[in-house]
């Protein structure tokens, strides 16, 4: 199977992909779609969203990048990633849907204000994210505190997601200091090889 990704390299949902593919050592071809940059995003014709991530899989197209990792897990020998036991597979919905309705779209928004944002952040919107922040970060700290990894012992896909938020709130200069487990978290998920890196 010949796979194309086309993403940027900035960009946390396309990071989630790389991420996985280079844990599961998917050969593919990475095609930087520089999004900053008008009339630079995916054409409607490939993906209606017109987003990225988006994938190209010998004529199979799939954009979101949730969608994108369940399909690669199932079809490339990521069953660990995301596991078929019923149970187990719903926790890990349930903490991907988390990341993508609450912490990746408050992480985003700290990041593009703080980060990315030409000529300074609006204040009074990053004090809005950092305070609904504070109320759920707790939720995921309190997790980590009974076990080392989101669902359990092992990494699912529902941590890729979440590390890649959190990569953006390090970035934004959001502290993490009072939430220990989330922090201690953090630097193991940062210690895998496939995970530090990729901007570029």
């Amino acid at each position: 199977m010949t796979i194309d990704l086309y993403g940027h390299p900035w960009s946390a949902p396309t990071r989630e992909v790389r991420i996985l593919c280079a844990e599961l050592r998917i050969d593919h071809r990475f095609i930087e779609v520089k999004q900053a940059e008008a009339g630079d995003y995916l054409p409607e014709a490939l993906n209606p969203a017109c987003k990225v991530p988006m994938l190209d899989a010998d004529g199979f197209i799939l954009g979101e990048a949730h969608a994108i990792l369940r399909y690669l897990a199932t079809t490339c020998g990521g069953q660990a990633w995301y596991p078929a036991e019923p149970q187990t597979r719903a926790k890990v919905d349930q903490w991907l849907d988390w990341q993508a309705l609450r912490l990746g779209r408050l992480a985003a928004q700290l990041a593009r204000e703080r980060h990315f944002k030409p000529g300074g952040a609006d204040e009074a919107a990053c004090a809005e994210a950092e305070r609904l922040l504070a109320l759920i970060l707790p939720e995921l700290d309190l997790e980590l505190k009974a076990a080392p990894y989101v669902c359990g012992a092992q990494p699912t896909l529902a941590d890729i997601a979440i590390f890649t938020s959190v990569e953006y709130l390090r970035l934004a200069g959001f502290a993490l200091s009072s939430l220990d487990a989330l922090a201690a978290w953090f630097a193991t998920c940062t210690g895998r090889p496939a995970w530090g890196g990729q901007h570029d």
